[in-house]
Parts: C-alpha cells; structure tokens; sequence
C-alpha cells in the first residue's frame, strides 16, 4: 500500500500555520513601515500580494485563510518579533514541508521587494528592511 504525503498545510498544527502565515504576511508590514506614507500604504498592500498569486497552491495556502498574529509593541518590538516569526517559519517548515522551505523563503522575500518597489522609489530603509528579512528567512 502507497502513503499518500500530507498535504503541507495539515502536516502543520493550527499554531504552526499560524505563525508560518503571520511570518509572510507581517514581512511586507514590516517594510511598509520602514518609509510609511499614507498613499503608499494603498500601493504596497496591493504590490504584497502579487508575489503570492504567483506561488504554488500549496505555499498560497500556507500563507493565505485565517487571522495572523497581530502585532503589539513598539515599532521595535514589532520587529523583531517579525524576524523572529520569519526564523520560526522556516524551521518549521523543514521539519514538516521541506519541499516547501524554498518557494516560501522566495515568496516572502519578492512580496517584501515588491512592497518596497511599490512607492515611486525604494528607500534606504526599505532596503534594509528587506535586507533584514532575507537575513531571517535564510537562518
């Protein structure tokens, strides 16, 4: 008899889904802040998403359905708990979709590129932002 392989997204706990999606989604928040603008923010919301439509189905769910973490804190503190929900991500999901692990790190990190070439321009603190998350999604 052949196992069928999980599918990723019931490979995860309900906890574990939930940070592997807040991880994502609060990556493009988090360089969104970095240079805040009220006209932008309608611009990079849109721009966050274009990356996700373009993944598979199994990484679109994985980071799509359900509320994130929302965050809580200073700006400081928000983060740094971003960063750590991107390490928390990616150590889960070479524990339970390792087949995943790349298409994620990709995803996250365009939809963080787009966020910030969403604007006219890309900012030096946009640059760091993302510079940040892809520091994260790689350890």
């Amino acid at each position: 008899m052949t196992e069928t392989p999980q599918q990723p997204t019931t490979a995860l706990t309900e906890d574990e889904q939930k940070t592997v999606r807040s991880a994502a989604l609060r990556a493009g928040a988090l360089v969104a802040q970095a240079e805040p603008g009220f006209l932008d923010t309608f611009k990079e919301s849109f721009a966050a998403t274009k990356a996700v439509k373009a993944a598979s189905p199994e990484v679109q769910k994985l980071v799509t359905g359900g509320l994130p973490e929302m965050p809580s804190g200073g700006k400081d503190e928000v983060n740094a708990r971003t960063l750590e929900l991107l390490k928390q991500a990616v150590g889960i999901l070479r524990q339970k979709a390792p087949q995943l692990v790349e298409e994620y790190r990709q995803v996250v990190l365009q939809s963080a590129k787009d966020v910030a070439a969403a604007a006219d321009d890309t900012s030096q603190k946009e640059t760091a932002a993302v510079g940040e998350i892809e520091r994260a999604l790689a350890g």
